[in-house]
């Protein structure tokens, strides 16, 4: 096959390169953050917009080309179409100086030798040729270059190239989140999407040339895990090093957190309490990472004793250093405000999707009650943070999505805690309500007391930490409601496919399970009016 790619916006990303450079020159405060797009439109409500905005792409595309980086995906995209045997042809429009360019650097030079950088010509890594990189002064000529090479598909970020006359009959990929027109065949916002439609599902056997780059270990066996999350999961086994897990991350693109990066740096630090599995290898690029093979079963019947080896490790991790400066947890809740926040945007989200028996539970139960959860919460929350955040001194080191769903129980009896993606500073009262509340937990009446008593110890120097948690447990049993429920949106059910195909057959079937889950959380709720019956 004979694929073209758009280079610039499309292989290259510049969101962040576009900011910080009108940061650099005071054309945004330094507060502000957006996109290339989002940049372009501010400058283009300036009279001089234009010609600003001509002069920042010169910037941008010139001097500052080394500042950008591979859309997430890209990396795994030209692997695999490597592994398969097809060829790469590059084709941009691109001029040889950029405009109002002092420094009168020369674009094409400046992108062959990013190119380079990225390991695009290495044949060690991408093994592209530089003859199949073509720059062209103009549009028109870019579509009569791609003509001329007789490829099979074509991936650019511009609509306008699809639309030119002579554009040729081939299949046109548009990388875009939006799409008014019609003269592409399909409209991808992820490289993950174009990846798939262009070579397909990555294979067994892609995946052993991806840990064999990383490892650098003779593969023997590879077997898929089926993931509980939203990750995929693979059984790698070597003759030197035994056996790996290999953790496949979602797309960047999909799901902007950084996942891999939060979980190897959360492993790391925590790896001293040896009850977490071992960094053994990452690529940020391929977004994998390598840890310990853990040998263990999960729990199917929770006994005091794995309560007491959860509450050591939440103990243990808050004798960390550098706390303060540590980055938030994924999602974390420092106030009322960022709650109630968070349950109106996942409502809204739901309130979209085209499903009659989701919107008669929304409108009818669940809306209903967040009425009434709100003004009951709002009254009992400590004044002082119900919109300011929580202080740094009353923060904690928070694993996030922490409890036995994410643990295996081992033949001596230990518990090695897994899954540490979102990992960060939090209010110690989430951890609580989440250890209580997520359906993947079989907790009984006493281990959820026993938690409670002892989590309050532990974080018991925080004098509103009771106060705090009386008002914020059946929010968080709301927010848990509507997590339940994500997989009624296309990009949830995506996810969580992705990690585990075997539910793509049970879909309707998986619907039902999950909106009873969430009919039960705030049957709950009510029974309890409102207060939690665990203190």
């Amino acid at each position: 096959m004979l694929v073209g790619l758009d280079f610039d916006n499309t292989l290259a990303r510049y969101d962040n390169v576009f900011e910080n450079e009108a940061k650099k020159v005071g054309l945004v405060g330094q507060e502000w953050h957006g996109t290339k797009q989002d940049l372009k439109h501010i400058l283009q409500l300036r009279d001089d917009g234009d010609m600003v905005w001509q002069k920042i792409q010169g910037q941008v595309y010139g001097p500052s080309m080394h500042k950008a980086n591979l859309f997430p995906g890209v990396a795994r995209f030209l692997l695999r179409c490597k592994l398969q045997g097809h060829t790469i042809f590059i084709v941009s429009h691109k001029t040889r100086y950029g405009h109002f360019d002092p420094t009168k650097t020369l674009l094409r030079e400046a992108a062959l030798s990013w190119m380079g950088d990225q390991g695009f010509f290495d044949d060690r890594i991408f093994g592209l040729s530089k003859k199949n990189v073509f720059f062209e002064a103009t549009r028109q000529e870019k579509v009569e270059r791609i003509e001329s090479l007789n490829l099979d598909v074509f991936v650019d970020d511009l609509e306008e190239v699809f639309a030119e006359e002579n554009f040729p009959s081939i299949k046109k990929i548009l990388f875009s989140n939006t799409s008014t027109d019609a003269y592409h065949d399909i409209v991808c916002n992820n490289w993950s999407a174009i990846t798939n439609s262009i070579v397909g599902e990555i294979t067994d056997e892609e995946i052993g040339y991806l840990a064999r780059s990383i490892c650098n270990n003779s593969i023997q066996n590879i077997k898929k895990i089926q993931g509980r999350g939203n990750s995929r999961l693979y059984n790698i086994s070597t003759d030197e090093m035994g056996d790996f897990v290999l953790k496949d991350y979602p797309d960047l693109l999909i799901d902007p957190r950084e996942r891999l990066m939060t979980e190897v740096h959360a492993l790391k630090m925590v790896e001293n309490f040896q009850r977490t599995p071992k960094v053994v290898a990452f690529d940020k690029e391929q977004n994998v990472a390598f840890y310990e093979w853990i040998e263990g079963t999960h729990l199917s019947h929770v006994r005091k004793e794995h309560i007491s080896q959860a509450l050591e490790f939440i103990e243990n991790i808050q004798s960390l250093e550098n706390r303060d400066s540590y980055p938030l947890a994924s999602e974390a809740c420092l106030s009322a405000d960022h709650i109630f926040s968070q349950i109106n945007q996942r409502f809204q989200q739901l309130s979209l999707v085209k499903n009659q028996v989701l919107q008669i539970f929304l409108n009818t139960t669940f809306k209903p009650l967040w009425n009434e959860v709100h003004d009951w919460s709002e009254q009992h929350w400590p004044k002082k943070n119900l919109v300011n955040d929580l202080p740094k001194t009353m923060q904690v080191f928070s694993p996030s999505d922490f409890g036995f769903h994410n643990a295996l129980l081992k033949n001596d009896g230990e518990i090695c805690f897994l899954d540490f993606e979102y990992f960060g500073r939090d209010d110690p009262v989430k951890l609580m309500a989440d250890f209580l509340w997520h359906p993947g937990m079989n907790l009984d009446f006493s281990h959820k007391v026993n938690w409670l008593k002892e989590t309050f110890r532990i974080f018991g120097k925080d004098p509103n930490l009771y106060s705090r948690f009386h008002a914020a447990w059946p929010l968080y049993g709301l927010r848990w409601s509507l997590i339940l429920l994500n997989e009624f949106r296309k990009d949830g059910w995506n996810k969580r496919v992705y990690a585990n195909t075997d539910l793509e057959s049970n879909h309707e079937k998986r619907l039902d399970e999950q909106l009873a889950k969430a009919i039960s959380i705030c049957e709950q709720i009510q029974t309890a009016n409102m207060k939690c019956p665990y203190v």
